[in-house]
């Protein structure tokens, strides 16, 4: 009887896979959930032998574990970020890496679009005094006319566009900085691009969609986010690591930066001591912002015929590029 095909997936989260487990039944694939702490026995066990490879966020496909995959054709990110797996080294052996870029784009947009409007009417600061016992609307000046505000986006890809889109109709000034997306990305979406500085320089509120990389990591910094415009605001429903977290914290401190949305932080979960937690100028979300029950099953169902795709000796899609 000829062996079924493996497939190895990896959740540090404890994410949801019932939907994914039915395509890879249905298609008489064994599969194994393993966690952090199970890792290396199940590699051992079952991992070393597997045909395809599916990696939650948390769990960091280095160099040394693809030496060890030794049957291994495509290995997949369970979702749109890709900076937990060792792209090169996968290369060298051989290993397609692939992403679902877009199955929750959607709900990405309309958190980032939530976040922003928050900061902007300053909701968060309105129910917490009247809470309190307060009932002013003046004490939370200054508020701005949206027609009047600045957005930046930090990236013009297909989400930072969508969001664009929802943003234009409140009247506000869109600009935004990619050197890797077409003139006429911007042309089409009604939108300023803009040199790097200038986004910092002119942005009273600047929302990041840049994927974490080299080139990305630690970008903005106290000196960078200095450049904002005095009471500006920043919302990341990107990567973490492109902010250095102690710096903005700071930077709300010295009120230069009046607020921030982010649900995205280089330690998921984070420290107790993490400064951003403490200031009630922050909102933290818990890298919610791709949920829904929808992008949840779509995520899974498309994951898993992705992988059934490789292990049908099919090219899976989005391969992302080595650079």
């Amino acid at each position: 009887m000829e062996a079924k095909a493996k497939v190895w997936v990896l959740d540090g989260a404890g994410l949801t896979h019932d939907k994914e487990f039915e395509v890879y039944e249905q298609h008489n694939i064994d599969y194994k959930l393993t966690t952090k702490e199970t890792l290396q026995k199940d590699l051992q066990e079952f991992g070393k032998y597997a045909d395809a490879v599916v990696a939650q966020v948390s769990m960091h496909v280095t160099e040394e574990l693809i030496n060890q995959l030794e049957n291994c054709k495509a290995i997949f990110t369970f979702g749109i970020g890709f900076n937990h797996v060792d792209l090169q080294a996968a290369e060298k052996r051989g290993i397609t890496v692939s992403n679902l870029p877009d199955y929750c784009v959607e709900e990405v947009c309309d958190h980032t679009t939530a976040l922003c409007l928050t900061l902007l009417r300053k909701l968060f600061a309105y129910n917490k005094k009247v809470k309190q016992g307060g009932w002013d609307p003046t004490d939370t000046a200054p508020i701005h006319r949206l027609s009047n505000s600045v957005i930046g986006l930090l990236g013009f890809g297909k989400i930072a566009r969508e969001v664009a889109k929802r943003l234009k109709p409140f009247g506000v000034t869109i600009i935004a900085h990619d050197r890797y997306a077409d003139e006429a990305a911007f042309k089409e979406n009604g939108v300023k691009a803009v040199e790097f500085n200038e986004l910092l320089e002119q942005s009273h509120l600047l929302s990041l969609h840049v994927p974490l990389t080299d080139e990305t990591k630690n970008l903005l910094n106290y000196e960078k986010m200095k450049m904002l415009p005095t009471g500006a605001m920043i919302v990341n429903t990107c990567r973490g690591g492109v902010i250095v977290e102690e710096d903005l914290a700071q930077l709300i401190k010295e009120k230069h930066i009046s607020g921030a949305g982010i649900d995205v932080l280089l330690q998921e979960p984070p420290n107790a001591d993490n400064e951003l937690l403490k200031l009630e100028e922050v909102i933290v979300t818990p890298h919610a912002a791709y949920f829904s029950a929808e992008a949840e099953e779509d995520l899974q169902v498309r994951t898993a015929q992705n992988v059934v795709r490789a292990i049908e000796g099919k090219q899976p899609h989005y391969i992302i590029p080595v650079s």
